[in-house]
């Protein structure tokens, strides 16, 4: 008697997922925030206008549709930072069971369990499940638009106009939830493009999702170009590792786990290529948008200035593990197709022993972030709650302001007045005075400001990613 592969699904999704939110939320406020995070939480504070958020959104960067969502899940659930994360956390849990049904519904669901459970355990899935940016948002707008154009490896042939609008607003909302995101859409109408060219296949179907696509990628450009304020100008140019790895050591936890990814990767493209030029389905699509997704900030850095960083391609998980998924379970030998799935389950699982994501089970962790409770704690007990920042340069966003309204919301929670004092526009400063440096941005050694001249260092404590310096006036 033949048994039902599917008898036990529910209980497998649901022991993979269970296992996967325990691996991100079981210490989820461990780190402080860091100052990205910061700008996030001060963007979404309720208190301020809607407008006004808008405004500051757009002076800071684009991430329009992670800001407001994070701004009613404030109004809803308080504007507390201990349950910010929460929202990340949950779009992580959506973004693995979405992951199984775009699977599913395109290869099998042998290849859906295995890919689930490689993301699951993905090391950099997890990071950002538990950091307060967009970048966990764009990654599930991005299956969600994926199951709503694939279905049995071909373009769903939609039956109404509404399916079309669905698209171009979830198709929106991705791109103003990351800009980078518009490489997905690229990938989508180049597959159209082939379809047509190669294929001879260009129906009023493919014609109506080419516009959906493209109209929302125009709309986009045309806003992103009369309002943003900036682009990135931290992003360090190209090192020859990139070129060896291209982010595959950041992806997957270390450079070993790395390179044994992206040679599988290779391998199981190469030797399965011509079926799935054949075939012309998702495979192909994932494929190329594989490719764009590094070729295009790719070129751009090279002829203009760098603007790729590992987390701005997020989303490259998504054609990765569904490759590795799908095309290792293509195989017809059984002895190669475990060999594999042992290759890639297994190291990636025992790597979290020597990663935070395991020790914190049974051991005490060091934190990543700035230890924003440490230093206040340090401030509290020597009875002075006079305090100030050094401000960030050339930032959109008075970056003081963010740094204020984080600090303020955890000064309430040790019941603790603390004084903030801006150093540049207030001249009434008082006599001891402590100073937060954060260094998580700028990463360089503090200087003590032309303002503060007339102050010297009475004491000083490095902590993570910050540096505090207790400062007395000299009469």
């Amino acid at each position: 008697m033949k048994t039902n592969p599917y008898k036990y699904e529910i209980v497998f999704i649901t022991l993979i997922i269970l296992f996967g939110l325990l691996l991100r939320g079981f210490n989820i406020n461990f780190n402080d925030f860091w100052s990205d995070e910061m700008v996030s939480f001060y963007l979404s504070n309720p208190k301020l206008e809607f407008l006004e958020t808008i405004k500051l959104i757009f002076a800071s960067n684009l991430t329009v549709t992670f800001e407001i969502i994070l701004k009613f899940f404030h109004k809803i659930f308080g504007y507390n930072f201990e349950y910010s994360r929460y929202l990340t956390l949950l779009l992580s849990i959506l973004s693995i069971f979405y992951f199984y049904r775009l699977i599913k519904n395109n290869n099998s669901y042998y290849s859906a369990i295995l890919g689930i459970i490689l993301l699951s355990i993905n090391i950099y899935h997890i990071r950002y499940s538990i950091e307060l940016r967009s970048y966990t948002l764009t990654f599930l707008l991005a299956i969600i638009l994926l199951n709503l154009i694939f279905y049995q490896g071909k373009i769903r042939e939609f039956r109404n106009f509404s399916s079309y609008l669905l698209i171009f607003i979830i198709s929106l909302l991705m791109l103003f939830s990351h800009a980078y995101s518009i490489i997905i859409l690229i990938s989508i109408n180049f597959y159209i493009f082939l379809l047509w060219v190669i294929k001879k296949s260009l129906t009023k179907n493919t014609i109506l999702l080419f516009l959906s696509t493209s109209i929302s990628c125009l709309l986009f450009i045309l806003i992103y170009i009369n309002n943003i304020s900036h682009t990135p100008s931290w992003v360090p140019a190209f090192k020859s590792s990139f070129f060896t790895n291209y982010y595959f050591s950041s992806f997957f936890g270390s450079r070993i786990l790395g390179l044994l990814h992206l040679v599988i990767l290779i391998y199981l493209i190469a030797s399965q290529f011509s079926k799935v030029l054949k075939k012309f389905e998702i495979e192909l699509f994932f494929i190329i948008l594989l490719f764009l997704t590094y070729i295009i900030p790719i070129s751009y850095s090279l002829i203009f200035k760098p603007v790729l960083i590992d987390r701005y391609i997020f989303f490259v998980l998504i054609p990765i593990l569904y490759l590795i998924s799908s095309l290792t379970l293509n195989f017809k030998s059984a002895y190669k197709k475990y060999t594999f799935i042992f290759l890639l389950v297994a190291p990636s699982f025992f790597n979290h022993f020597t990663e935070n994501t395991f020790k914190q089970f049974y051991t005490s962790i060091n934190p990543s972030k700035p230890e924003v409770r440490k230093s206040l704690e340090h401030i509290v007990k020597n009875d002075d709650f006079n305090y100030s920042f050094v401000l960030v340069k050339d930032n959109p966003i008075n970056i003081n302001f963010v740094y204020e309204n984080y600090l303020k919301k955890y000064a309430e929670k040790i019941n603790k007045n603390l004084i903030y004092y801006d150093y540049v526009d207030n001249s009434e400063l008082p006599n001891d005075l402590w100073v937060i440096y954060f260094t998580d941005i700028t990463r360089e050694k503090f200087t003590q400001p032309n303002e503060l001249s007339d102050y010297k260092i009475k004491s000083n404590k490095i902590f993570n990613h910050l540096e505090l310096y207790q400062l007395k006036r000299v009469n």
